[in-house]
């Protein structure tokens, strides 16, 4: 009786685990599908139309595009015109880019490309830092600021970072899974490959994004005893990356654009002035209280010194010293000063607000234990800085319409009347030149510029481009070139003009018109 009473026992007992267990999953099933449903897709939805409307359509439509956008906005357009990227046209970012650039012709249909990468981009980043941090409300902060600071930073420009996100992130977001579980090597293959896409879209800061992935993933594997790992994780990425890589730069190559492509992606290093450079008081002056307004310096502070998870730490560290390798990007650069440019700290940005987060999980089931009080990310980054990151956003989306509308209205209405004088001075397949950073004129002309480099501001801080513009009017001869008095002429431009040009009589009060003499 006895025997057959612990037998009773023990089969009380297997039925009791059995119904726990029973309870377990359907616990577990009925918190995935609850979570599934509080996705924030109405979030995601409603960010992405805003930052879409600030950033592209309202520039777009007011023409207050940066300089440097409203080049790319204008290839975009001139490839359907005839010629060949890098080789005719100087282009600073990546193949797919301007593809997609080509198939909108530069215009308003652009805002839907970028309004469906930010729509990846922020499922993408929510979800990694859900992964990574296991704290969901913390994440739909995260993705609030994000939509924020795109809406400021991309006012205007820096379209090809953003394009860019949603591959980087993607491919974020098997690391951060790997990082809360380091038992698998799943989706090394995919990292690469969408790794390769955000290249071919935005080459610097694809680069400088995966060199932070791939020094956290070293330190982290090392640390874990995983080196081997580590090796197979590194090779399966390389694979993934060479995928896209060698078709897309095969095809480079064979258009003959592959030196252009090369110097284009060098040059943000090659035209550093460190200690000679005119603009660096200004660049620090505008930059640099930017960033300090942003919090960034802040963010940096905490990615360096604060006390987390491992996890954590092996990506706040890199990201933040190549941060601040952006920053002297930006500091020590002689492109013309725009808000815009700040976009490529997005990125990083991102990572170090994620990785300020305190998570709190190591497993599956601890995930779904997040109720514990913790400081919340909007407070600890907006409450933290005086709310100075509103401010920063809010400055940078006024400043150009108060230059269009109250400092430089009479510049602009007399764009359009230099486009109507190029129209009668010129022919359908005339080639012009402006002497001015609103190379937009191109586009409403209907013209194709006389060099690879549109304007004389932009990209050429080198001997090397700055002599090809040269060369590019010598020998290609513009029917037409429309000098802005305030912007200085080169010698040699000036000495042509006065060579084989003569002015026509105008009354603009900032803009000349040269024609070539017959």
């Amino acid at each position: 009786m006895a025997v057959y009473g612990r037998i009773e026992e023990v089969s009380e007992t297997i039925q009791s685990n059995e119904i726990e267990n029973r309870l377990d999953r359907n616990l577990e099933s009925h918190v995935e599908k609850e979570e599934q449903v509080a996705f924030p897709f109405f979030r995601l939805i409603i960010g992405s139309t805003i930052a879409t409307v600030f950033s592209v359509v309202l520039p777009l439509l007011l023409d207050m595009v940066s300089p440097s956008q409203a080049q790319d906005l204008y290839i975009g357009w001139a490839l359907h015109q005839g010629g060949q990227l890098y080789s005719s046209y100087y282009a600073s970012h990546g193949l797919i880019y301007y593809l997609l650039l080509y198939i909108t012709q530069g215009g308003i249909l652009f805002a839907l490309v970028e309004w469906l990468a930010l729509l990846g981009g922020g499922y993408f980043l929510f979800s990694s830092t859900e992964y990574l941090t296991g704290q969901r409300e913390q994440a739909k902060q995260l993705l609030t600021i994000f939509y924020i600071l795109v809406s400021g930073l991309g006012f205007g420009g820096g379209y090809a970072t953003i394009l860019a996100l949603p591959f980087l992130f993607a491919g974020f977001s098997f690391i951060a899974a790997y990082l809360l579980n380091p038992n698998h090597d799943k989706g090394f293959l995919r990292l690469g490959i969408f790794l390769g896409l955000s290249f071919f879209i935005e080459p610097i800061t694809s680069l400088l994004f995966t060199a932070v992935v791939t020094i956290g993933l070293f330190v982290f594997n090392v640390g874990h005893g995983r080196f081997v790992h580590g090796v197979y994780q590194f090779f399966a990425a390389a694979l993934g990356f060479s995928l896209i890589f060698y078709p897309v730069g095969y095809y480079v190559l064979a258009s003959g654009g592959f030196g252009g492509a090369i110097g284009s992606l060098l040059y943000p290093i090659d035209s550093l002035q460190v200690f000679t450079n005119p603009q660096l008081m200004d660049n620090v002056v505008f930059y640099g209280l930017l960033t300090f307004g942003l919090g960034a310096l802040f963010l940096v502070f905490l990615g360096l010194f604060q006390s987390k998870a491992s996890r954590l730490y092996v990506i706040s560290v890199p990201a933040s010293f190549v941060f601040l390798f952006v920053l002297a990007l930006l500091l020590f650069s002689q492109e013309p000063l725009h808000g815009s440019r700040l976009i490529l700290i997005l990125p990083f940005l991102l990572l170090l607000l994620m990785t300020s987060i305190r998570g709190e999980h190591s497993g599956r089931i601890a995930r779904r234990r997040r109720r514990e009080e913790v400081p919340t990310l909007w407070k600890k980054f907006m409450r933290g800085n005086l709310y100075l990151p509103i401010l920063v956003v809010v400055y940078l989306i006024a400043v150009p319409f108060v230059a269009r509308f109250v400092l430089h209205p009479a510049s602009y209405s007399e764009q359009h009347q230099v486009v109507d004088r190029i129209k009668q001075e010129t022919s359908e397949g005339d080639q012009i030149y402006i002497w001015d950073s609103h190379v937009q004129i191109y586009k409403e002309s209907q013209r194709l510029s006389g060099s690879m480099f549109p304007s004389p501001l932009l990209y050429t801080n080198t001997e090397e481009n700055k002599t090809s513009l040269i060369n590019d009017l010598k020998e290609n001869q513009p029917k037409v070139i429309v000098v802005n008095d305030k912007v200085a002429l080169w010698s040699e431009v000036e000495t042509l003009l006065k060579e084989n040009y003569q002015q026509v009589k105008t009354d603009y009060s900032e803009f000349k018109v040269y024609k070539i003499k017959q």
